[in-house]
């Protein structure tokens, strides 16, 4: 019998062991400098940072709601206009993981507002939670853009990675926003989780999954199981983008398919081919894409 109990203790140490580096794997990563970010997305997009420094108007900081600075970076458009996106990056990295979204949204007339997200870049915040808390942090940069350009400019979101969780998450407690692009969002955190466990770190999923669910709500005071697009989306009205690409080892295409296929509302699905990996679709695929995104805004966005 004492050895019976001997070895589930440790089992449990185990579980609890391996949910705590899963987890903080998670919510505090080791992230990318400004530096690094700038050398990935020169190397995939040349004359991309030189477009930034040409197009960057100003700098300031948002106060979060959470009491941290969210540092932003606005882009006006050389035409005048009321039209105006906010951008949100993938985890681990920085602002500069939109100016590609940048570059080709200015060519339809819209204003850019990108910043950092919690823990991130120039941005405060002890962790990250995966859109969580960051849909607050984007519905108060929405806030703070309309405080600073007028209440009668049109605006729209868009993310990637992490950030289109954030702002499909974000769209579900905001009506002020008219239209989402998603690229690359998971539907459901805690469904990544299982799938990841496996597919990239060849841990059981069960008791795993478990002990990841209560280290995460110990460390943050979230459960995991919050962290649900595909059910945000289910209170949400306005025109939905979805992207993805087909070769994404990260997060598996169907997550986005299964979003597109629950929406209600007016809605556009693209998956890019070429060997799109994860964050990758608009390299793989950029002509394409850029088709989709026009058809998607003729269409839909008025």
């Amino acid at each position: 019998m004492p050895y019976i109990i001997i070895t589930i203790v440790v089992l449990i140490l185990i579980g609890f062991i391996v949910g705590t580096v899963f987890t903080f794997g998670l919510i505090k990563p080791k992230k990318r400098n400004f530096i690094e970010t700038a050398e990935i997305e020169s190397e995939y997009y040349p004359g991309i940072m030189e477009f930034y420094k040409e197009n960057l108007t100003t700098k300031y900081i948002v106060k979060s709601k959470y009491g941290y600075d969210l540092q932003a970076y606005f882009l006006k458009n050389k035409i005048e206009s009321k039209k105006f996106m906010v951008m949100a990056h993938g985890h681990t990295y920085t602002h500069h993981g939109c100016l590609k979204y940048a570059r080709m949204m200015m060519k339809h007339g819209y204003n850019i507002v990108l910043y950092d997200e919690r823990f991130h870049g120039d941005s405060g915040g002890e962790f990250t939670c995966l859109g969580y808390l960051e849909k607050d942090d984007l519905y108060t940069m929405i806030s703070d853009t309309i405080s600073r350009y007028g209440d009668d400019i049109f605006i729209g979101t868009y993310g990637e990675s992490m950030g289109a969780a954030t702002v499909l998450l974000e769209a579900e407690i905001d009506k002020r926003i008219k239209f989402v692009v998603s690229d690359c969002s998971f539907s459901d955190f805690s469904l990544l989780i299982r799938q990841l466990s496996w597919s990239k770190f060849k841990i059981p999923v069960y008791p795993i999954y478990w002990f990841t669910l209560l280290v995460f709500k110990i460390n943050t005071g979230i459960n995991i199981k919050g962290i649900s697009p595909i059910k945000a989306i289910n209170n949400v009205s306005v025109p939905i983008m979805f992207v993805h690409g087909k070769a994404d080892a990260y997060i598996p295409y169907t997550h986005s398919v299964d979003m597109y296929e629950s929406y209600k509302g007016e809605k556009q699905l693209f998956l890019a081919d070429n060997n799109a990996q994860h964050a990758g679709s608009y390299y793989a695929d950029q002509e394409k894409y850029e088709w989709s995104i026009k058809e998607f805004l003729d269409k839909y966005v008025k």
